[in-house]
C-alpha cells in the first residue's frame, strides 16, 4: 500500500532531522569532520558506496510502505472470541439480580447482590 503525502513529508522530515544531528556531531569532533558529512550526504562523486540524503530517503519511504502493509495485514487477521459458558448459578443470580433492582431501584449494588446471592442458594436447594 503506497504512503500518504502526509506520511512522506513525515519521513522527509525525520531523515532531514537525522541529517542536520549528523552534521552537528560532526562539527562538534572536528571542524573538518564537518566538511566530510556535507559531502557525504550531497555525494557530488555518485559513489555507489555512499548513501546521500536521497537515497536515505527512498530508504526510508519504502520501509515505511512495507511496514504499512504488514500491520495491515496483521491488523486483518481477526481471532474468534470464544464465548464464555455461563453456569447455572450465574444464570440464577442475574434473574435474582434483576428482580431485585426493579423492586429496590434506588438500593445500593452491593447490598442488592448480597440478597441476590441469598435468594439464588435458596432457589437453588
Amino acid at each position: 500500500m503506497a504512503l500518504t503525502k502526509r506520511e512522506k513529508e513525515l519521513i522527509n522530515a525525520l531523515v532531514d532531522a537525522q541529517l542536520r544531528m549528523e552534521q552537528t556531531l560532526a562539527r562538534m569532533a572536528h571542524p573538518l569532520a564537518g566538511i566530510g558529512t556535507m559531502v557525504m550526504h550531497d555525494n557530488p562523486l555518485n559513489s555507489p558506496f555512499i548513501i546521500d540524503a536521497d537515497d536515505r530517503r527512498r530508504i526510508a519511504h519504502s520501509g515505511g510502505a512495507s511496514g504499512k502493509r504488514a500491520g495491515q495485514r496483521i491488523r486483518g487477521v481477526t481471532i474468534p472470541k470464544v464465548r464464555r459458558k455461563v453456569s447455572p448459578y450465574q444464570r440464577e443470580f442475574g434473574r435474582q439480580l434483576k428482580k431485585l433492582k426493579k423492586k429496590h431501584p434506588r438500593t445500593n449494588i452491593s447490598t442488592l447482590m448480597k440478597k441476590a446471592h441469598r435468594a439464588t442458594r435458596k432457589a437453588r436447594k
